[in-house]
């Protein structure tokens, strides 16, 4: 959807998704203009920014800071912080937890993701520019996966959280070292010494986003805020 965006089919279906989902988990039912004011709102924010055709992290952020500003200003409008919704009645407290917990994985894992690809981006272009494919290498396949760096990124931001959440910090460094000894053949070679350094950075970016991101968010839960 993403890619796509730029399609009014794909623009709408995308709108009414994220409109559907925040009716739902808002369990404020009575209020028939939630779910329009979020589609309308989310669909003209992406409409500007495809527009505008503007890309990289500013545009990531700010693109986030609009629709978080939309989504307070409704909860505002709507008491949402009054014992009126639906799953607040049947969850208590709970279901703020539930939430705040499901934020903060998001955030660590999904929103990591897309952060940490800004924050390394330079360094891989710099690798580009200063090695680039030869004939040999152009004739070999990839030595990786091509999503295969998220993906580890993803698991390790997710297994952080969980051990951050059930207060196991130190098995943090088993990730650390397991990570090491699976990349040790990568870094070991003096000629690989850019893309030895470009992982070593990618992997504290990643860590140092879900250690900061894990702690916030279970010391939210645990403090009943």
């Amino acid at each position: 959807m993403v890619r796509e965006k730029r399609r009014l089919s794909v623009l709408t279906l995308h709108s009414l998704v994220v409109a559907a989902l925040s009716y739902a988990l808002a369990g404020r039912f009575e209020i028939w203009w939630l779910p329009v004011v979020v589609f309308l709102t989310h669909a003209l924010i992406d409409f500007a920014k495809v527009e505008c055709g503007k890309g990289g992290q500013l545009a990531f952020v700010l693109d986030q800071l609009a629709h978080a500003a939309v989504i307070a200003a409704m909860a505002w409008a709507a008491g949402y912080f009054g014992l009126h919704s639906y799953w607040l009645q049947q969850w208590g407290r709970s279901w703020v937890g539930i939430l705040t917990i499901l934020s903060g994985l998001i955030l660590s894992v999904r929103v990591g993701s897309l952060l940490v690809g800004f924050w390394v981006q330079p360094y891989l272009d710099e690798i580009q520019r200063r090695r680039p494919p030869s004939a040999d290498a152009v004739s070999q396949p990839s030595r990786g996966l091509t999503t295969g760096g998220r993906v580890i990124g993803q698991w390790e931001r997710a297994l952080i959280f969980l051990f951050v959440g059930l207060g196991q910090s130190a098995s943090i460094g088993f990730l650390v070292a397991a990570k090491s000894i699976f990349r040790f053949g990568e870094l070991k070679d003096r000629e690989n010494r850019m893309e030895a350094e470009y992982i070593t950075i990618g992997t504290l970016m990643s860590f140092g986003w879900a250690l900061a991101i894990s702690y916030a968010t279970w010391f939210i839960v645990r403090s009943g805020f």
